[in-house]
C-alpha cells in the first residue's frame, strides 16, 4: 500500500465511528477523538512534564537518564512493524541512569506533529502510549510488552488517542487496541517522541484512570526526563 494513502484508508475505516466528522478534503493525521479536548477538565500542561524547579541547576545524577528505542536510530525511520501498516507491536525500549531518588517511571509516546485539531487530548500531541508507575528498578520494556502486565514491570497502561477506534482493524490488518500501544499511522511524515520520566513518588492511580488525569498528576513530581524520537513514514 502506498504510504501516502495510509491516513486516508485508515480514516475511512473508522469514519462510521466518527459520525461523519471527517471529509476526504481534510483527513486528520490520526483518527480524531470523540472527546472534545476543550471540554476535558484539568488539561495537563507541557510544563507538568518538565523536571521540578527547572530554573535551578540539575544535579549530574539527574542529568544522566538516557532512553534508547531498539527499533530505530535516534531521528531515524520507524519500521512498519511498529505502525498501522505492520503488526502494531510496541518496540523494545531500554534506559539507564535512573536517579536513586526515583520512586517510579513513566513512559509516554506521542505524535509531536498532531495537536488538538487532529485528535490529541493533551498539549504534547496525539497520544500513542502511556505507561505509568513502572518500577524504578526496571531497565526497560521488551518487544511487544503492551497488553501484558507481566512485561510492564508494574506499569499501568492508559487509553490512548485511538480509543474511539478500539477493536477496528488498521490498514495492515492488526487490531487497534485503544489502550496501551497503537503505532503511527499518518498520511505524511510525522515525528514520534518516546519520553521517559523519573518521578519523586509513584502516582498511585488505579487502572482505568484517563491519560489526561495521569499527566496532570505528574506536575511537581518529575525528577529527570529523557527522550528519543523517530519519524514515520520514511522520507520518499
Amino acid at each position: 500500500m502506498n504510504r501516502r494513502n495510509v491516513g486516508q484508508v485508515f480514516a475511512l475505516l473508522i469514519s462510521s465511528l466518527l459520525a461523519g466528522c471527517l471529509s476526504s478534503e481534510a483527513m486528520p493525521a490520526d483518527p480524531a477523538s470523540s472527546v472534545d479536548p476543550a471540554n476535558i477538565e484539568a488539561q495537563p500542561s507541557a510544563a507538568a512534564l518538565e523536571p521540578a524547579a527547572a530554573s535551578t541547576p540539575v544535579p549530574a545524577e539527574l542529568a544522566d537518564l538516557v532512553l534508547h528505542v531498539d527499533a530505530f536510530e535516534e531521528g531515524g525511520a520507524i519500521p512498519d512493524r511498529y505502525t498501522c501498516l505492520g503488526s502494531n507491536d510496541s518496540p523494545a525500549v531500554y534506559w539507564s541512569g535512573v536517579p536513586t531518588a526515583a520512586q517510579a517511571l513513566v513512559l509516554i509516546v506521542f505524535d509531536a506533529d498532531a495537536g488538538a485539531d487532529l485528535g490529541a487530548g493533551n498539549e504534547l500531541g496525539f497520544l500513542h502510549w502511556l505507561v505509568y508507575d513502572i518500577s524504578p528498578t526496571a531497565t526497560g520494556l521488551p518487544l511487544a510488552a503492551t497488553g501484558n502486565g507481566g512485561l510492564l514491570s508494574g506499569g499501568i497502561e492508559t487509553a490512548n488517542d485511538f480509543a474511539v477506534a478500539a477493536g477496528e482493524k488498521s490498514p495492515g490488518g492488526a487490531r487497534i487496541r485503544g489502550t496501551g500501544y497503537d503505532g503511527p499511522c499518518p498520511p505524511a511524515q510525522h515525528t514520534y517522541v518516546f519520553r521517559l520520566l523519573a518521578l519523586s513518588e509513584s502516582l498511585g492511580l488505579t487502572a482505568g484512570t484517563p491519560s489526561q488525569s495521569v499527566m496532570s498528576a505528574l506536575e511537581g513530581r518529575v525528577l529527570a526526563v529523557a527522550e528519543s524520537s523517530g519519524v514515520y513514514p520514511p522520507a520518499q
